[in-house]
C-alpha cells in the first residue's frame, strides 16, 4: 500500500471514528463546562443504561391515543430509539404505542443538548425538561418544564400553523400547577428555523438554562433566541425524551404515516449531553467583582415599515468596556449590522443600523444583538438576544375608533359587568369603559391595547349592585396612553339602559354531573389528560362531578370535585377552538360560566370573559375534547344536561357505601365501605402493585407519604376501584 493509500485509510478511520462533536456556548469568565455524566449518554451500546435512564413513568403512561410502552424503546446502530406504531389489541382509547425516556438525576442550571432526527408521522419527536412538583414545599410546590424542542412529522391536523412546527425548534417554557397567588403562571416560547423537515435528517437542538430568568437556544451550534420564563425557574429539573400524541394532531388513517417503514417512525437520539458551570482555576483568577454579562432589546418592533435605517433600544449590563453589535437578517442571510463600545456598568443605549436598501415587503426577518469583549468577533459573544418573525409592511392609516359589540339595555343586579369592545388602533392606545347612572359616573376600568384592531373583553367592578331602575348608560372611548378622557379620540356610547328584577337562580348550589344531551357521557378533568376537560362514560369518580356556586345573575364558579381546580379557558383565550380546562383558583373572569336556559331541563355554558361563545364537545364525538366555539341555541354540541349528583344512584340504607378522603391526598387517606378483613391495593397506572393492606378497622387510615405525586387506582376486595391523587 503506498503512503497516499495510507494516509487516506488514516484519514477515513478518523473520520469514522471520532464521535459527532457538540459546541458548547462560550462560558463566563472564570468558569468552564464539565459534564453531568448522569445526564448524558452516547449511546453506543446495545441497551439502555438503566442507572442513568428510566423507559417509564408510574404517573404518567401517555396522553391518548398513545400510551408510553417500554417496547417502543431500543439501543442500537448509536441511537436511542423511539418507535411509534398502532397497537395490535387496542382498548379503552388506547389505540398507538408512544414513549418516554427520563433521566433518573436532576440538575439546575446549565447546558443541555441533544442530536436528534425526528420521526415521520403524526405523532411528536422531543426533548425537554421538568421538576417533580412533590420534591418541593411552599411557593415551590409548582411545576416548571422547559420544552427545547417538540416536532411531529405530519400534519394531520388540518392547521398552517402545524406545517411550521414540521420545519421548526419549537421550544416553550410553562409555569403551572402553583401554590402560591404570587407566582405567576403561563406559557412563553419561540421558534427558529431548522432548513428542512426535523425527520429529514440529524440536528442539535440545546438550551442554556442560565438562571432563574434567563433560558437560551442553541440550534445546531448556532443561538437562535432567548426566553424569560413567565416565572422564576430555580427548580432542579430531570431530562425527558418524550415521543407522544396531541389533540391538536390527531391520528387520520393512510395521513399519518403509521403505514410507513420501522424507519420513517423512529426519533433516533444520536447523543444526549449536558453541562453545568463550575470554577476554571486554570484560567487566572475569575474577576472578585463579577457582574452579570446581558444584552437585550428594549421594546423592539415586530412590524416595520420599509427604511433604510432602523434605531433600537439596547438594555445591557457588563463587567467591563464591551461591544454591543445589532444585526439585521433577511429570512435568510444577514443584511447590515452596527457596532458600539460601552463602558463598564448597566444601562440602555441606541444603535442605528443602516441598510444598503430598504427591505422588501414580507415577513420573517430578524433582529440579533450580542455583547463581546472588545476588538473581538462574534464567536466571543458572551450573551445574546435575538427577535424572530419580523414583518415589513407597507404603512397602513388606522383610524382610532371605538364601539359596544351586543352591549345588553336590559341587565340584572351585579357587582361587575363585561363589555364587548370592538376597536381600532394607530398606535398603542388605552380603552376605557364606564358605567354611569343619571348623568352621574359609577365605575370605570381601563385596559391598554397594541395597534391594530380587534375585539376586547373589558370587565367594569362596581361599588355595589345597582338598584333596579332606568336611567343607567354605558360610555367608552379610546385615547393615547397615558392621558384622560379630554383627551378621547373616539367615544361610544349606550344610553337608556335598565336594571331589572334579577333572574331567578337556574342551578342551586351543589354537586352536579355536566352530561351531554346527545348520549350519556359526562364532562370530567383530572391530571391524566394535563387537565384538560373532555367527555367520558360514567363512572363512580369524582373528577365527573362539579361543584356549581352562584355568584349572582346565574354567573357560577364550577369546580371539579376530584382535583378541587375550577372550570376555565387557559390564558383566557377567545376563540373558536379554544382548549377548555382546570385551575387551581377562579379568581378572574376566564374562570367563571353563565348558565342560560336552551329547552326542558337544558342549559348553555358561556365563559364570563367571551360572552359570545359557548362551552361545546368538539364534533359531537365520543370522548370529546371540550372547546369554545361560536354559540348557537341550535347546536346540540352545546346543549347540556346539568343533572344532581346525589340523584344519579339509589342505595339500601343497609348498603356499606364505599368511600375515599381527602383526594386529592399527600400523606394520609381513609377508605370506608369494605369488610374486614379485604384486602386493599394501591397500583400505578401500569398496573404495578405499589402497596397492599388487609383491613383492621371499617374506616381503614393508609399513609400515602412515600408515594410520588400522581394519580392512583384503590383496589377495594377485587369488587370497587376508585382514583387516588397524590399531591
Amino acid at each position: 500500500m503506498n503512503l497516499k493509500k495510507h494516509l487516506f485509510f488514516i484519514l477515513f478511520v478518523l473520520i469514522t471514528t471520532i464521535p459527532s462533536l457538540s459546541q458548547t456556548p462560550t462560558p463566563p469568565n472564570g468558569k468552564k463546562w464539565e459534564k453531568i455524566e448522569s445526564m448524558s449518554d452516547e449511546f453506543n451500546g446495545t441497551s439502555l443504561n438503566t442507572s442513568k435512564w428510566a423507559i417509564n413513568s408510574p404517573q404518567w403512561e401517555g396522553r391518548r391515543p398513545a400510551r408510553f410502552e417500554t417496547s417502543s424503546v431500543s439501543v442500537s446502530g448509536g441511537n436511542l430509539k423511539i418507535t411509534a406504531s398502532k397497537k395490535t389489541n387496542p382498548s379503552n382509547g388506547w389505540t398507538h404505542n408512544g414513549g418516554l425516556i427520563r433521566s433518573k438525576t436532576k440538575n439546575l442550571y446549565g447546558y443541555y443538548e441533544a442530536r436528534i432526527k425526528a420521526n415521520k408521522t403524526f405523532m411528536s419527536s422531543t426533548f425537554w425538561l421538568i421538576n417533580k412538583r412533590n420534591e418541593f414545599t411552599g411557593c415551590d410546590y409548582r411545576v416548571t418544564e422547559l420544552d427545547v424542542t417538540e416536532n411531529v412529522g405530519r400534519n394531520t391536523g388540518g392547521q398552517s400553523w402545524i406545517d411550521r412546527n414540521i420545519v421548526t425548534l419549537n421550544a416553550n417554557t410553562h409555569s403551572r400547577g402553583t401554590s402560591c397567588n404570587s407566582t405567576p403562571v403561563g406559557i412563553r416560547g419561540n421558534k427558529a428555523d431548522i432548513g428542512e423537515p426535523a425527520y429529514a435528517g440529524y440536528h442539535t437542538y440545546g438550551v442554556w438554562w442560565k438562571n432563574a430568568k434567563e433560558c437560551l437556544f442553541y440550534l445546531d451550534g448556532r443561538f437562535v433566541f432567548k426566553i424569560n420564563p413567565a416565572a422564576d425557574f430555580s427548580l432542579a429539573m430531570y431530562l425527558r425524551m418524550v415521543v407522544e400524541t396531541y389533540d391538536w394532531n390527531p391520528p387520520k388513517a393512510g395521513q399519518d404515516g403509521m403505514n410507513d417503514s420501522a424507519a420513517n417512525r423512529t426519533t433516533y437520539y444520536d447523543w444526549v449531553r449536558s453541562y453545568k458551570l463550575v470554577d476554571d482555576n486554570g484560567g487566572g483568577d475569575p474577576d472578585p467583582n463579577p457582574t452579570n454579562e446581558t444584552v437585550s432589546f428594549n421594546n423592539a418592533p415586530t412590524a416595520i415599515t420599509p427604511q433604510t435605517a432602523y434605531t433600537f433600544n439596547v438594555d445591557y449590563e457588563a463587567s467591563a468596556d464591551r461591544e454591543i453589535v445589532v444585526e439585521f437578517w433577511s429570512p435568510t442571510a444577514w443584511i447590515a449590522q452596527q457596532k458600539k463600545t460601552v463602558a463598564k456598568g448597566k444601562g440602555t443605549t441606541s444603535i442605528t443600523v443602516t441598510l444598503p436598501s430598504a427591505p422588501t415587503l414580507g415577513s420573517g426577518y430578524v433582529y440579533k444583538v450580542h455583547v463581546r469583549p472588545v476588538g473581538t468577533t462574534w464567536r466571543e459573544a458572551i450573551d445574546r438576544d435575538q427577535v424572530n418573525n419580523v414583518i415589513v409592511e407597507n404603512e397602513v392609516v388606522i383610524e382610532d375608533k371605538i364601539a359596544f359589540k351586543n352591549a345588553p339595555t336590559s341587565i340584572n343586579p351585579a357587582n361587575s359587568y363585561t363589555f364587548t369592545m370592538e376597536y381600532s388602533a394607530s398606535l398603542d392606545r388605552e380603552i376605557a369603559v364606564s358605567f354611569w347612572k343619571n348623568n352621574t359616573w359609577v365605575a370605570s376600568k381601563v385596559e391598554q391595547v397594541s395597534k391594530g384592531s380587534g375585539i376586547k373583553a373589558i370587565t367594569v367592578n362596581l361599588p355595589s349592585s345597582p338598584t333596579p331602575g332606568n336611567g343607567y348608560a354605558y360610555k367608552s372611548h379610546i385615547r393615547p396612553i397615558g392621558t384622560n378622557w379630554q383627551q378621547a379620540l373616539d367615544t361610544d356610547q349606550v344610553n337608556n339602559v335598565t336594571v331589572i328584577t334579577n333572574n331567578p337562580q337556574l342551578i342551586a348550589n351543589g354537586t352536579y354531573f355536566i352530561t351531554a344531551t346527545q348520549n350519556t357521557q359526562r364532562l370530567l378533568s383530572r391530571n391524566l389528560e394535563n387537565h384538560s376537560a373532555r367527555m367520558h362514560n360514567p363512572g363512580s369518580y369524582n373528577d365527573q362531578k362539579w361543584i356549581f356556586k352562584h355568584l349572582g345573575d346565574n354567573i357560577y364558579t364550577i369546580k371539579n370535585m376530584g382535583t378541587q381546580r375550577f372550570l376555565e379557558v387557559p390564558y383566557a383565550l377567545c376563540n373558536n377552538g379554544a382548549n377548555v380546562a382546570t385551575w387551581t383558583n377562579s379568581s378572574n373572569n376566564h374562570k367563571k360560566w353563565k348558565v342560560i336556559t336552551n329547552g326542558n331541563e337544558v342549559f348553555g355554558l358561556k365563559p364570563m370573559h367571551c360572552p359570545d361563545l359557548g362551552l361545546d364537545r368538539a364534533s359531537g364525538a365520543i370522548d370529546a375534547n371540550v372547546q369554545l366555539w361560536d354559540y348557537s341555541s341550535a347546536n346540540n354540541n352545546q346543549k347540556w344536561k346539568i343533572i344532581p349528583a346525589a340523584s344519579n344512584r339509589s342505595f339500601d340504607k343497609n348498603e356499606n357505601i364505599v368511600g375515599l378522603y381527602p383526594n386529592p391526598a399527600r400523606d394520609i387517606v381513609t377508605v370506608t365501605g369494605h369488610d374486614l378483613g379485604e384486602k386493599i391495593v394501591i397500583y400505578n397506572l401500569l398496573g404495578k402493585t405499589i402497596k397492599s393492606v388487609e383491613t383492621k378497622s371499617n374506616e381503614e387510615l393508609i399513609s400515602i407519604t412515600n408515594l410520588e405525586a400522581g394519580i392512583y387506582i384503590i383496589s377495594i376486595g377485587n369488587k370497587t376501584k376508585l382514583q387516588l391523587i397524590k399531591e
